[in-house]
């Protein structure tokens, strides 16, 4: 299920480190990798993660200076909750695009009666 991954993903370090990198602007994951202390090889996992899981797109591609393209990453997640109530975890997503899930509170398991 998608919104597992989702939960998942913000829950982790280096995906937290990527989108809060990326809210504002968008970077290469070299540039992340660099100044958010994320191994660059983590940090291209966790981006294609995230790309995968709708939370991160590629903004652009730029060419470096030595002819090579690059992909420069932005944040496509606005906002993120999770919440515990009633023995259900659920999460509401708002994106910076309409999506199909935007701002829908979504069971991410189902309670456990005795």
């Amino acid at each position: 299920m998608r919104e597992k991954e989702i939960s998942r993903l913000l829950t982790d370090d280096y995906a937290e480190r990527i989108l809060a990198a990326t809210y504002f602007s968008a970077r290469s994951a070299q540039e992340i990798s660099d100044t958010y202390d994320v191994p660059i090889a983590a940090c291209y996992r966790k981006i294609h993660e995230l790309e995968d899981a709708g939370l991160l797109k590629c903004q652009k591609i730029v060419t470096t200076r030595k002819g090579k393209s690059m992909k420069l990453y932005r944040s496509h997640l606005l906002k993120a909750c999770i919440m515990y109530e009633d023995g259900v975890f659920k999460v509401k997503l708002e994106f910076k695009t309409q999506e199909p899930i935007n701002n829908t509170w979504i069971k991410l398991n189902t309670p456990i009666s005795h």
